[in-house]
């Protein structure tokens, strides 16, 4: 049996496809609404780093970084998460297929830094199905979400395999001083 180095193929960025929330009795939720975007980086030498936000987040009044509102602070915070640290993977060497670019598992993300400041020092672990350049990321136990256990569920896409500039050319930067 191949040995595999799954941090070798997970290494690079991902974009985020979908994330939802779902019930055992089948109803979907969507904490970052039903079109959020997000990436999630991963190195070769264990660290990772995921951004993911609402794409409907208002834009503060002003582009000053420190000039904003405790109201927008609060919305802001409530419509994004990051967190980075070290990684872990865990494969289960029966479900996986070298030939077809198939891998199941476990990873476990380290949390040194986080937007939510409870998450820092503690560790999410989360079922891994890796097909091609598609990522699937899903906890393993339910959690609490708006008064009902749901279990957490995130499609990422190789950024290597996102047609090349087409998501630079449907968003237009502007320059400004920080």
């Amino acid at each position: 049996m191949e040995v595999v180095n799954l941090k070798a193929i997970l290494a690079g960025a991902w974009v985020l496809e979908s994330y939802l929330k779902r019930a055992e009795d089948g109803s979907v939720a969507f904490p970052m609404g039903e079109q959020p975007k997000g990436m999630i980086m991963y190195t070769p030498d264990g660290y990772m780093s995921v951004q993911i936000m609402d794409s409907e987040r208002p834009l503060f009044a002003s582009d000053n970084l420190h000039e904003k509102t405790a109201a927008e602070l609060s919305l802001a915070a409530a419509s994004y998460f990051a967190y980075s640290g070290l990684y872990e993977v865990e494969t289960e060497p029966a479900a996986n297929d070298l030939a077809e670019q198939s891998f199941s598992g476990l990873i476990t993300h380290h949390m040194q830094t986080s937007l939510f400041p409870n998450w820092v020092g503690c560790s999410l672990l989360r079922r891994l199905h890796l097909q091609g350049d598609r990522l699937e990321l899903s906890t393993c136990q339910a959690s609490s979400f708006r008064g009902k256990q749901m279990t957490t569920h995130l499609v990422w896409r190789k950024c290597s395999a996102v047609k090349q500039g087409a998501e630079a050319a449907d968003q237009q930067f502007r320059l400004i001083a920080a």
